[in-house]
């Protein structure tokens, strides 16, 4: 007698258990109360719904607060560190960041546009407080488009990919010898701080040092003294300055010191001070081998500087102007 056929297992039985098995987090969330804003904002005729919310901070967390997380797999709770879904639901709850803000406000317009897929990286926090780097992907199936109930969000932890990227542009950006900013890095901040000093006219200056007769001690010590000499010396620096200044190593043994909010007569005196210790530090008889340094002042506001070019330009001939002059010395570009 033929066995009877057996019974298919009940498709909803069988999503959800792809659902809670699928080791990618889902979250699935029931934004329809965006519809009910919509609407009442139309009856009010706001023309643009999502310029409101991103002009209206508190309006969008009263919707994020109303858009309720109905279901979320294992690997979501695990991502954020949730037992179930209720504890889920209440950490959801709290005060989110200030890079969930901008997503949430984006994906919100998204979905009243009439979008059905978007896409951001954002950071966000578990509650063991450990931080995650995620890319949120956030799908509308298209039977939901008009109420918004079940709208599917995935999450992929990018964590160790972000450091990666992260280590890969510090390597690109340090110069290996003597761990400071290298020539391309220090150049891109100089541009970035004058920038920012041209907008809010702030003062701006930078010093440029090169080690007296450095070439010397590479003949007759040999380039490995040398190369430790150029290591003491970027320490050196890089201890007296303040932490909101820019050490580079500029190329050889020529290093740039960008120091924001910094007139020119004040960078004078920091210039003044280093000459001081690098001669101290030459003449003394603790068997370390240091160098004098010359070194050039420049600084904006300045009516013949109108860009971070002509700035370095003028560090550079203030520079060779205390060579000139003797060297273990510093000179300064008037404005």
């Amino acid at each position: 007698m033929p066995s009877k056929p057996r019974r298919p297992a009940n498709q909803h039985d069988e999503y959800r258990s792809v659902f809670q098995n699928c080791s990618l987090p889902i979250l699935i969330k029931d934004f329809s109360v965006l519809q009910k804003l919509k609407k009442q904002l139309a009856d009010a005729r706001y023309r643009s719904l999502a310029a409101y919310l991103f002009r209206n901070r508190e309006m969008m967390l009263r919707v994020n607060e109303q858009a309720r997380t109905v279901a979320a797999n294992q690997a979501a709770l695990d991502l954020f560190g949730a037992s179930n879904l209720r504890e889920l639901q209440g950490y959801h709850n709290q005060a989110p960041s200030r890079d969930y803000l901008r997503v949430l406000s984006q994906a919100m317009a998204a979905m009243l546009s009439g979008e059905t897929r978007f896409q951001a990286e954002f950071k966000t926090r578990a509650l063991n407080r450990k931080y995650y780097d995620v890319i949120l992907c956030l799908n509308v199936p298209p039977e939901q488009m008009r109420s918004l109930k079940r709208v599917i969000i995935t999450l992929q932890d990018i964590t160790r990919q972000k450091q990666f990227e992260r280590n890969l542009k510090k390597i690109a950006q340090t110069d290996g010898l003597t761990e400071l900013w290298n020539h391309s890095a220090i150049l891109q901040r100089l541009e970035e701080e004058f920038k920012r000093a041209y907008r809010y006219n702030k003062d701006l200056s930078c010093l440029m040092i090169d080690l007296d007769h450095f070439k010397g001690i590479n003949d007759l010590c040999g380039h490995q003294r040398g190369d430790k000499v150029l290591r003491q010396t970027a320490q050196m620096i890089r201890s007296f300055v303040r932490e909101v200044d820019i050490v580079g190593r500029y190329g050889g043994d020529e290093f740039l010191i960008i120091l924001p909010e910094t007139p020119a007569d004040k960078a004078q005196i920091v210039a003044e001070r280093l000459v001081n210790v690098f001669d101290g530090l030459t003449n003394s008889k603790k068997g370390e081998i240091f160098s004098t340094i010359s070194v050039g002042i420049a600084g904006v506001p300045n009516s013949t500087v109108r860009s971070p070019k002509m700035l370095l330009a003028q560090v550079d001939r203030a520079m060779y102007r205390a060579k000139k002059a003797g060297r273990n010395t510093s000179a300064v570009v008037s404005t």
